[in-house]
């Protein structure tokens, strides 16, 4: 497809005038953001596709990785990698015509990165993982881990082992739900892994991306399942409105310093960024 038939990236702007505290956030999938009918798409296409699918498949494919260690596992992935062949084929038919309907052709051929998580009994874990795109963590680590252990460095992000089963919960079997979380960032690289990402230090000579994660969680109650969609969005200050810079400046301002360390911005790229937006 040309990719200038597709439309331009969605917007979201998902920044609030008061301190940021890393909390669940659901809402109902399909809300409209400011999309309309894009907002109701689990894969978003857009004219940065090719960026993206780039993007993915330069990244080390030891970050991808899949456990089968006994039937139930086997017929979790079954389940997922089925819906999500339909559900491809039902939004982008020339897109699913492409893939097999395994996760390594869905991941090469959407903008999505995406993770499985199973509960067989009380505990969960990551049975799949195919992330490509991080932003600034390591999925390769997390194969098999918990989702405690998962959103462990998180700031009092389920740091309560009631909060963390609620959520969970949550995404197996109510939804699907969407949420977002967003950071800033020197740069509009995509691959923000620590290690193999490329990523530009702050400085008051270049300029800053507000770096925003859109995050749908699809239950499989039968299964006792949830997959989760990560599509990361990169919007730079300058096409941001003067309402948006002077709020997202607010929240900057009012970061709780946890927060501020855990995202990179404590200290000077703190200051960094506030001086760009108020350029």
């Amino acid at each position: 497809m040309d990719p200038n038939a597709l439309p331009l990236s969605a917007r979201y702007f998902p920044v609030r005038r008061a301190p940021l505290r890393m909390e669940a956030g659901l809402r109902r999938f399909g809300t409209d953001f400011g999309n309309g009918d894009v907002d109701r798409l689990f894969f978003q296409r857009d004219r940065e596709e090719a960026r993206y699918l780039a993007a993915k498949a330069a990244a080390p494919p030891g970050r991808h990785g899949v456990l089968a260690r006994d039937e139930a596992e086997r017929r979790v992935h079954r389940r997922v990698q089925e819906w999500m062949q339909a559900q491809l084929a039902q939004e982008h038919p020339d897109v699913a015509a492409q893939c097999d309907g395994t996760y390594a052709s869905l991941a090469a051929r959407v903008q999505e990165d995406f993770a499985v998580l199973h509960r067989p009994q009380r505990d969960e874990s990551a049975i799949a993982m195919f992330v490509s795109i991080p932003s600034g963590w390591r999925p390769e680590r997390l194969l098999g881990a918990s989702f405690r252990t998962i959103h462990g460095p998180v700031p009092s992000f389920a740091d309560v082992e009631a909060q963390s089963a609620s959520m969970v919960a949550s995404m197996i079997e109510r939804g699907p739900y969407v949420r977002f979380v967003w950071t800033l960032a020197a740069d509009d690289h995509l691959d923000h892994h620590p290690e193999e990402g490329k990523r530009s230090p702050w400085s008051a000579a270049g300029a800053g991306w507000l770096r925003v994660e859109r995050q749908v969680m699809v239950p499989f109650p039968a299964e006792s399942a949830s997959l989760f969609l990560i599509r990361v969005y990169v919007y730079p200050f300058a096409a941001l409105s003067p309402e948006e810079r002077e709020t997202l400046a607010a929240a900057i301002e009012a970061m709780p310093d946890d927060v501020a360390r855990y995202k990179g911005l404590a200290g000077e790229p703190r200051e960094i960024a506030l001086s760009l937006l108020a350029d």
